[in-house]
Order: C-alpha cells, then sequence, then structure tokens
C-alpha cells in the first residue's frame, strides 16, 4: 500500500514539474515578440480635429493640433498639406503652395495649430472611402549636448578614482529626432608614454526621430585642439564645423591626443556638440466623402 502511495505521489510530483517546465518554455519563447519599448521612435503628435466623414459639394475645415512631443525646441516650423483634386481652396488644390503657414519655434511640449476654413470637396456621385491629405511639417530641431572628456596619466590614474572617471561623461540631451552618442573604452583615455598617446572613440548621430533629415546634417564641436576627427578623409581638428550627409546612423571616428600629459596628472575638458537640419515629418490622414 505505501509502495504504490509513493509511487502516485512521484508521478504527482513529475507531472507538476513538467507542467511548470512547459510553462516555462511558452514564457520564453513568447519574449522576443513583446517589443521594446527603448527602440521606440518618437515623433511629433499631429491630431485632426473634426469629423473625417464628409459631404460632396460641400465645405468643411481643416484643423490640425501640432504638438511637439520632443525635449528640444523646433525653430522655422513650416506646415503644409497636400491632396488629390477632390479637395480645394478658392479653387486651388491644395498643396504646399497654397496652404504653407510658418512658425518661428515651437517649444518643447507646446502645440500650435494649423488651421484652414472652407474647404471644398468637390462632387461625387458614389461613395468613396479612404481619400487621404498628408500633413507635412518642416522644422529645424535646435540639438546641442555637453559632454567631458576626462584624461589622466596612467601614474596617477588612482588618484582619480581609477578607470571609471575617466573617458566621456555625457549630459542627457531628453528625447530628440537625432541622438548623439559616443561609443568608447574608459581605459583608452589613460595615457601611458610609448604605450598609448592617443584615446580613439566613434562619435554616433541617430536619427530616432519620426521623419527623416531632407537636407545635410550641419555639426558644431566645440573642444581643444587635441580632439582630432575624421570624416571622407578629412582631418577634422576641434573646434569645428562640418556638414555630413543624411543617414540613419553615422558613425564618425576621432581621436584625442593624450601626450600632452606627460606634464600633467589630469585633464578634464568641457566639450559642446550641437546639430540641425532640416527635418520632415508628415502623417496622412482618411477621410470618407458620401454623395
Amino acid at each position: 500500500m505505501n509502495g504504490e502511495e509513493r509511487k502516485t505521489s512521484t508521478t504527482t510530483i513529475f507531472l507538476i514539474v513538467s507542467f511548470a517546465i512547459v510553462i516555462v518554455l511558452i514564457i520564453f519563447a513568447l519574449i522576443p515578440s513583446i517589443p521594446s519599448t527603448q527602440s521606440t521612435k518618437s515623433s511629433l503628435s499631429l491630431k485632426f480635429i473634426g469629423n473625417t466623414s464628409l459631404k460632396s459639394n460641400n465645405y468643411f475645415n481643416l484643423d490640425f493640433t501640432i504638438v511637439n512631443t520632443y525635449d528640444v525646441p523646433l525653430e522655422n516650423v513650416k506646415v503644409w498639406v497636400e491632396a488629390g483634386k477632390l479637395f480645394s481652396i478658392s479653387s486651388n488644390p491644395l498643396t504646399n503652395l497654397t496652404t504653407l503657414k510658418s512658425f518661428s519655434i515651437i517649444h518643447p511640449k507646446a502645440n500650435v495649430t494649423y488651421f484652414f476654413g472652407n474647404v471644398k470637396i468637390e462632387k461625387v456621385d458614389s461613395e468613396m472611402k479612404n481619400i487621404p491629405i498628408l500633413l507635412k511639417v518642416l522644422y529645424n530641431p535646435r540639438i546641442s549636448k555637453n559632454f567631458t572628456i576626462n584624461v589622466v596619466n596612467n601614474n596617477s590614474l588612482q588618484l582619480y578614482g581609477g578607470t571609471q572617471n575617466m573617458g566621456i561623461k555625457e549630459k542627457r540631451i531628453g528625447k530628440s529626432p537625432l541622438d548623439i552618442s559616443f561609443s568608447f573604452d574608459s581605459k583608452n583615455f589613460v595615457f601611458e608614454e610609448v604605450k598609448r598617446n592617443v584615446a580613439s572613440f566613434k562619435l554616433i548621430i541617430e536619427n530616432l526621430g519620426g521623419g527623416t533629415c531632407i537636407s545635410e546634417i550641419d555639426i558644431k564641436l566645440l573642444s581643444n585642439n587635441n580632439l582630432i576627427c575624421s570624416y571622407n578623409n578629412n582631418k577634422l581638428i576641434a573646434p569645428f564645423e562640418i556638414s555630413v550627409k543624411s543617414a540613419k546612423k553615422l558613425e564618425i571616428p576621432c581621436n584625442y591626443t593624450l601626450s600632452y600629459l606627460k606634464e600633467k596628472d589630469f585633464d578634464s575638458v568641457a566639450s559642446n556638440i550641437q546639430l540641425s537640419c532640416n527635418y520632415l515629418e508628415s502623417r496622412t490622414f482618411y477621410f470618407n466623402i458620401v454623395p
């Protein structure tokens, strides 16, 4: 009798463990399908205020709210709409020539209203669905990041807290269409005569916004002349300004000269980088038209 009870108990435990393993495997299988919030792109908040169901041979208002969801100001903002020939203003199609409006600046978290009244809906004889109107916003984001380059003579390294305090220390700029970061190894910022005379790193510029730069990206880097970068085989000695081709991700190799630390224990160099470009975001809104 006791043998049968032990057998039943062993079987029950085996089933429970097996069931638990299956649950764990299912959970791990589902994890990759969960989107990562860290890699989610940001964009402006663009909202249409009004009814998207329209009556043909009539008029309606284009009323949009544009919210700057970034943590940087947007300057020289230009807004317009584009659509097909079913919509018109004073018998003119909706284009950047007929609907353009400008705003000098939109501060972070602030909003503006883009409004055009009395937009004519052409006459149609049958219902038409999902007719698009494109809202386009062109602006210049004001992006600036302060960073500090900490370098040390190996003979004095422990007096300054070790390698954890060396390298590039960044000040966060918050959410921005273009992100600035640095790729480096803090050990490279320790000067050792003969063995290490320069600290190599990469300046990384990445498009994390909801649109794209339609012009070159203007870069202004302020630091001392020990900082030297390279782009298209051109040697760039700080401080420098340069325009680079727009891309989803740019990696610019740089070196910081360490040899001057022969006569110095430690140095902390305040630096700054500024970016600008003509950045375009757009959103498509769909309307239904009934006769």
